[in-house]
């Protein structure tokens, strides 16, 4: 059985239309495969919204034990990792990229066809590298952190694995597995990695996991050689809330929003010590929306819905805060999106839900947000609607954004940096995960995620209805 569907193909004779949707990509910092950071956008030529529909679909991965039969039969399988998940999505050449398992494929935009495919080595005397967790591509170069502690350099253009380093060995979770013949092994443990981050000629990534105990590991490696140029041990669980676009590269160093929950670390690229720490009056939630260009200043909210900005005038960070608009005493826990840069404004999801209340509770009420628009030089606030939860970061296409929530994704338009009411424009039934794992990847014309029934886990794209 096919593992590629064309529910709705999107004809070679469309392919213009496709333009309506170019714009910003939506990849965190140092993992989109484009200088646009996460959460901002510059100009486009789309100017109206445009109803979107599935161009193709692949499945990735499927649960060994799920109930049920696949629609298909999957392009890879996990490694190490107890459940289905894949990578972050990257835009490259005329395609884009996701790891999936120990593969990472290579999908043609327009037929959803596999162009190439590199299977991670297994390392020699150690065992498999694992599942690929985070990717970033300079030029015609890949580099993939894995479940098994691992950083990995691939050469796109010769499918061939340059090297591989290990920088965070797995440790015995102490659970037991069984297999097919009753017998039982010790479970070994496996990493989560939030992003793999290029700059000043090495590559950084974190380790966590809530399989082993309240630690991270932060790690750099020189890019051309996989040489270890520093790792560091840090207290608390990098993979919090967000788990994508972090730590993120400036000029004056690593930005990393501190896994024990103090506030936003500035890290020496050369050793890994703080420079600087800027307290917050709660964990930082979503991870970081950098200026255009990747820059400073950055935006990020607090879990108490603390709206922060963020420059640095040597080593030392600076900041400027707004709280009053973002939180109040029945609802303190803030959306699943971080900030959006548009048009000299930053747009928040203010609090949504009460901090005590589960997501999959019947307290909780999606539709009773709020949209709060900031001026991005004073943090004053211009403009508060009544708005459903965002519930993952948008990204900038044209004159709207698109972001996935739980129905499917939305647009809505943003007249002089205000948004609008929401608006469905694709539904995807069946999708089961919470929508903040990975916001939408805006290429090619084209709007990736990765999401799918209970189980299965299946990368979609989406492209402007269009019956030619």
């Amino acid at each position: 059985m096919s593992n590629l569907t064309r529910r709705a193909m999107v004809a070679g004779t469309g392919l213009g239309a496709l333009a309506l949707l170019t714009g910003c990509t939506g990849g965190g910092p140092g993992g989109s495969g484009s200088d646009a950071p996460a959460g901002s956008c510059g100009t486009s030529n789309a100017t109206k919204a445009q109803d979107v529909r599935l161009a193709w679909d692949a499945l990735l991965l499927v649960e060994p034990n799920a109930e049920g039969e696949p629609a298909g039969e999957p392009l890879s399988q996990m490694a190490l990792y107890l459940y289905e998940k894949t990578s972050n999505l990257v835009a490259w050449g005329d395609g884009v990229l996701v790891g999936a398992g120990a593969s990472l494929l290579h999908f043609d935009h327009t037929t959803g066809e596999v162009r190439t495919r590199v299977e991670l080595a297994a390392d020699e005397g150690a065992g498999v590298l694992g599942d690929i967790m985070s990717i970033a591509v300079a030029d015609s170069q890949a580099y993939v952190a894995t479940s098994g502690g691992y950083i990995s350099s691939i050469d796109l253009a010769t499918a061939a694995q340059r090297w591989a380093t290990l920088v965070c060995p797995a440790r015995s979770t102490g659970w037991l597995a069984q297999d097919a013949d009753g017998s039982t092994d010790d479970l070994p443990g496996a990493w989560l990695c939030p992003d793999v981050v290029l700059a000043d000629g090495a590559v950084f990534a974190g380790y966590s996991s809530y399989q082993m105990e309240d630690a991270s590991t932060l790690a750099c490696v020189e890019a051309p050689t996989g040489e270890v140029r520093w790792t560091r041990q840090l207290e608390g669980r990098l993979d919090t809330a967000g788990g994508i676009g972090y730590p993120v590269a400036v000029d004056a160093g690593l930005l990393l929003p501190m896994p024990d929950g103090s506030g936003l670390g500035l890290l020496s690229m050369q050793t890994g010590e703080t420079l600087d720490l800027l307290e917050t009056d709660s964990p930082i939630y979503m991870g970081l929306t950098m200026s255009d260009g990747g820059g400073l200043p950055c935006f990020f909210q607090s879990k108490l819905g603390t709206l922060y900005r963020v420059d640095a005038e040597g080593n030392v960070l600076v900041a400027a805060s707004a709280q009053d608009a973002c939180t109040d005493s029945a609802k303190r826990v803030p959306s699943g999106a971080r900030p959006l840069l548009a048009d000299g404004h930053v747009i928040v999801n203010a609090a949504t839900q009460d901090e005590d209340a589960k997501r999959f509770d019947g307290d909780y009420n999606p539709s009773a947000g709020e949209c709060v628009v900031f001026d991005a030089e004073t943090l004053e606030v211009l403009e508060r609607h009544d708005a459903p939860e965002i519930e993952s970061t948008p990204v900038r296409v044209g004159e709207g954004m698109y972001y996935l929530g739980r129905a499917g994704i939305y647009r809505t338009a943003l007249e002089d940096g205000v948004p609008s009411e929401p608006e469905l424009v694709f539904n995807a039934e069946g999708r089961d995960r919470d929508v903040w794992e990975q916001q939408l990847l805006a290429a090619d014309g084209m709007l990736y995620f990765v999401g799918g029934p209970h189980g299965e886990r299946w990368l979609y794209a989406i492209g402007p209805a269009d019956d030619a």
